[in-house]
């Protein structure tokens, strides 16, 4: 039961922290420096770490399996970037609580049609009547916070 769900909980709720926090320290980082550079400086950060682990675990042994990647994947990279930085250019402009709330609905609407699918190899996961209402209460959830933010 632990390795089952237990575990996947918990990290995925220290992944939700972690989303938490990493944009707001992003935005602070942003302000003296500017978006582009706090992106750089957050996946230098992430690199260096990475590099690490990479080193430690397997010497970089398993890279040369790297071309059997269909290409396409490599825009991972690119979302990456595009979720660093401008995060950092919605939390000025409409604040963090409001940011991630659009965020994690679009996430879970676009998770739930990739699954639905089983686009890129995924499991299939049928888009069912429980998540439909869960995601219409996320989008209930944004037109509340942005209510609570603006008074409209």
């Amino acid at each position: 039961m632990l390795a089952r769900f237990v575990l996947p909980t918990m990290i995925a709720c220290l992944i939700g922290v972690c989303l938490g926090i990493q944009p707001i320290f992003n935005t602070v980082v942003a302000k003296p420096v500017g978006m582009w550079y706090a992106a750089l400086c957050s996946l230098s950060v992430s690199i260096s770490i990475v590099l690490c682990i990479c080193f430690i675990n397997d010497r970089f042994q398993t890279l040369k399996n790297f071309g059997d990647i269909p290409k396409f994947y490599i825009l991972a990279g690119i979302c990456g970037i595009i979720i660093l930085a401008f995060t950092v250019f919605c939390i000025v402009r409409i604040g963090p609580v409001l940011t991630s709330s659009i965020t994690v609905t679009v996430q879970m609407a676009v998770a739930t049609i990739v699954a639905h699918y089983g686009w890129f190899g995924i499991n299939q996961e049928p888009i069912n009547f429980v998540k439909i209402l869960g995601i219409a209460f996320l989008i209930t959830g944004v037109i509340l916070v942005k209510v609570s933010i603006t008074g409209k």
